[in-house]
């Protein structure tokens, strides 16, 4: 099924952080790693809800946002590079942003989960790409009034069409679901790393996966 509805394609700005952080939180409120985060599912909501303007934050300052709006105006289609060469995430830059508040907000516990994650996911990403600067995808998320229709596909695609192949560099992203691996394998990505992330006792699954 294609999608033949009328959308524009535009770039995020600051006025756009709230409608995105609704939107990420939507998607991502039973992803593996945002639940491996925030395990309670009575206060997730809310606690993604801050973490998703936070990580907004950091995207709108450090990345390069893609974005599809509908007739209505409302994003439909979203993601973020960073740039090969961009600053991987640090403990400096988290504070920079203003993670470090997430300790006192949600406890100690999902903020050392949360840095456990990031650290284990950037390390792998890293091994993935064999020295290799990269386009980082983040955040590509899509509503899902309009997932199945191919808008993903064919905003993801133009993406790399325009961005990834003209720079002679790659492209590299992690997803923590498993149909998620089969739609960016259909877009020529490829899996480098298919470990769950966490220990014996506390995990969830994770791909590593790159283009080009």
């Amino acid at each position: 099924m294609t999608d033949d509805r009328p959308f524009t394609t535009t770039v995020l700005t600051a006025l756009d952080r709230a409608a995105a952080a609704d939107l990420l939180t939507e998607v991502f409120f039973d992803n593996p790693g945002h639940t491996f985060i925030y395990p309670d599912v009575a206060s997730r909501r809310e606690q993604l809800r801050w973490l998703m303007d936070m990580n907004l934050g950091a995207q709108l300052a450090i990345g390069r946002s893609f974005a599809e709006k509908d007739a209505r105006g409302d994003i439909a289609a979203m993601g973020f590079w960073h740039a090969p060469g961009s600053p991987r995430a640090s403990r400096e830059e988290l504070a920079q942003f203003g993670f470090f508040d997430m300790a006192a907000r949600h406890g100690e516990a999902a903020f050392q989960r949360m840095v456990q994650s990031i650290e284990e996911l950037e390390k792998r990403r890293a091994a993935g790409l064999e020295g290799r600067q990269s386009w980082f995808l983040n955040n590509m998320v899509v509503k899902p009034a309009y997932q199945g229709t191919g808008l993903g596909s064919r905003v993801l695609r133009q993406q790399l069409e325009q961005v990834v192949d003209p720079s002679g560099h790659p492209a590299s992203l992690t997803t923590q679901k498993r149909q998620n691996v089969t739609f960016y394998e259909r877009l020529g990505f490829r899996v480098t790393d298919d470990r769950p992330i966490g220990d014996a006792s506390n995990s969830y699954p994770n791909w590593i996966m790159v283009y080009g």
